[in-house]
């Protein structure tokens, strides 16, 4: 009996654990090929009306002409330095705001001035719940490009962000990562507005 009992017990515990091994979590999740680290977020949809004051700052930040040049773009409203005021974080692209390291995006603030801008962006961004000087900090993937596969920490400087992802440093396997994934889904045309 106690045999039956012995057996019983070792069934049920082998049972368990491979169902629990079936879990799917988001801790130890890739962020960016390669990269396998522990990291929880939580998803900020884009927003869903075009802006003008948004396509102004895109058209004359990067000296482009409204009907000539072919731009989309995609933006969020999240506060980034935490005085209940959100900035626009915008991600655009087109022929002249992308290349195979990805597009281009600005941090604009509510007035849209720009705070900072970026050069090959790949999406998902994760905005960290860690912050630098009073700013959070940014995660992004680099690849494409020639680039090593690598998600970097983008850190306000007190003035700005840096610009480009490639040259700041990659996370390791073991970095905890809790912030907000924002740019989700694959930007496509659907999910963008055109500048027209």
């Amino acid at each position: 009996m106690l045999k039956k009992a012995l057996i019983l017990s070792s069934i049920t515990l082998t049972l368990v654990a491979c169902s629990n091994s079936n879990l799917k979590t988001s801790s130890a999740e890739p962020i960016a090929t390669g990269i396998s680290q522990n990291y929880v977020t939580t998803d900020k949809q884009s927003e869903t009306s075009p802006n003008a004051g948004i396509e102004k700052a895109i058209l004359e930040y990067y000296n482009l002409q409204r009907g000539v040049d072919t731009i989309y773009y995609s933006y969020v409203k999240i506060d980034l330095n935490n005085d209940s005021v959100p900035e626009y974080f915008v991600y655009a692209y087109g022929p002249m705001l992308s290349g195979s390291g990805g597009a281009s995006a600005l941090i604009l603030n509510s007035d849209y001035k720009e705070v900072s801008n970026f050069t090959l962006v790949q999406t998902p961004i994760i905005i960290s719940k860690h912050r630098t000087k009073n700013w959070k900090d940014i995660l992004m993937n680099v690849s494409g490009g020639g680039a090593t596969p690598a998600t970097v920490i983008m850190k306000f400087d007190g003035k700005k962000y840096p610009s480009n992802p490639s040259l700041q440093p990659a996370l390791g396997p073991h970095d905890y990562i809790e912030g907000i994934k924002i740019f989700n889904k694959n930007t496509s045309i659907d999910q963008s507005f055109k500048i027209e």
